[in-house]
């Protein structure tokens, strides 16, 4: 058997908060202000999780080789400013 659960979530309108809605109703003009917040609650999860494997991955590269080069662009050997222009 499914619970649903849910969790409520108080938010005082302060000008910066109306404010974020204006916005995202440019954005978003068919959803209400709650629907709002959980588009950008859900963005915001979303976000901080990519990047956390982001770096993780570029953590165990690093370790992989043995070296920290692999994060430093000037070590890259597909560098743009590298070569001799063929004209």
């Amino acid at each position: 058997m499914n619970e649903n659960t849910s969790a409520a979530i108080r938010l005082t309108r302060t000008p910066e908060v109306v404010r974020a809605l204006e916005l995202a109703k440019k954005r978003y003009p068919t959803l209400s202000d709650p629907e709002i917040l959980k588009v950008g609650l859900a963005m915001l999860t979303t976000k901080t999780s990519e990047e956390k494997e982001i770096d993780e991955i570029r953590a165990m590269s690093s370790y992989g080789v043995g070296e920290d080069y692999l994060s430093d662009p000037a070590e890259d050997i597909y560098h743009l400013g590298m070569g001799k222009k063929i004209t």
